[in-house]
């Protein structure tokens, strides 16, 4: 008989959740995860960050006052390209060897209730010895607890950090791995 009830209860539980969209979801931690390759190849620096939809739809109304509708039939994805592109701008930052690079928006996707933005920074040529310094503020100036968690890929090695409002940089001399 318990297990009909808790059935019964996770059930009613799940439905009464699902008819809510995900702009309507709340979450109670605030977290970006970003993958960053280098591409000696196509000398690009490759990203691909995932964080909440709507949190994205907040900054960006937020910060030029633009309601995106993401993941919505009123969705605008030229207006959502533009936008991503200046936000991004904004946010993040990408130097190597004393030269500075700028980002490329190069498109998104959804995966349940993150938007999945897939950037670039092009023109980049690094070795083993390279020193880099990467900045990413995204969601940090909306949120106190914002935390951005980067996982960088180079040359065979990899280093991860948390950056935040407070610590929002990287720096890594690639030769000391």
């Amino acid at each position: 008989m318990k297990k009909i009830l808790f059935f019964i209860a996770a059930v009613m539980t799940l439905s009464a959740g699902a008819h809510k969209t995900v702009h309507e979801v709340n979450h109670k931690f605030y977290l970006s995860v970003t993958k960053v390759n280098y591409n000696a190849e196509q000398q690009a620096l490759q990203l691909v960050t995932r964080a909440f939809i709507d949190d994205i739809e907040l900054a960006i109304k937020t910060r030029y006052g633009v309601a995106l509708r993401l993941d919505t039939d009123e969705e605008q994805t030229s207006l959502a390209n533009e936008f991503f592109q200046r936000y991004i701008d904004r946010m993040m930052r990408f130097s190597a060897d004393g030269s500075s690079y700028s980002p490329n928006f190069a498109g998104y996707t959804y995966e349940g209730d993150q938007i999945v933005l897939l950037i670039e920074f092009d023109g980049v040529t690094l070795d083993e010895d390279s020193v880099i310094a990467f900045q990413n503020r995204l969601l940090t100036g909306l949120f106190d607890e914002q935390q951005n968690l980067m996982h960088f890929y180079f040359f065979g090695a990899k280093k991860s950090k948390v950056l935040s409002k407070d610590d929002p940089a990287f720096n890594w001399a690639l030769g000391s791995r």
